[in-house]
């Protein structure tokens, strides 16, 4: 079994593979069991000859501005019942990451201040009990919570 080319596969995998979710060269595993030993086994054969990509050495952002635009948007899906209070928390946290931070159109950012934007992001949003709430409730129905 194993990794395989459109051999035998589902109707959905084959309906991904349309929408261009999955690649025609994407590898399938139809065996449950085997999920973790193909994906090492395809992570391990992509390390020979890979090299890091150079990194930009400065990226503009637009600043707090188009901060204050995409937290106004979600707020006005908020009042049309289209956004919950947490997803609130998240596009904020998501909006100041994507503007720059605290950061103006004119200040240049590296490639590790992005980094470090989202990584204060991520851990600010993993202390809070709605996030804590929402992955909890994906891991025990595989749905999300809408909360």
């Amino acid at each position: 079994m194993g990794l395989r080319k459109n051999a035998n596969l589902t109707p959905v995998t084959r309906e991904a593979q349309d929408l261009l979710f999955v690649s025609h060269k994407d590898g399938i595993t139809m065996n449950k069991g085997r999920l973790l030993f193909d994906g090492k086994k395809r992570a391990l054969a992509l390390v020979e000859g890979y090299q890091a990509p150079e990194k930009k050495t400065e990226i503009r952002l637009p600043g707090i501005g188009v901060k204050a635009l995409l937290d106004n948007t979600t707020k006005e899906f908020a009042a049309k019942g289209l956004a919950t209070p947490h997803d609130l928390v998240v596009s904020e946290r998501l909006a100041w990451v994507l503007s720059g931070g605290d950061n103006d159109i004119t200040d240049m950012l590296s490639e590790d201040d992005l980094i470090m934007l989202e990584r204060q992001a991520f851990m600010d949003l993993a202390a809070t009990d709605a996030t804590l709430a929402r992955v909890q409730h994906m891991l025990e129905t595989g749905k999300p919570l809408r909360n």
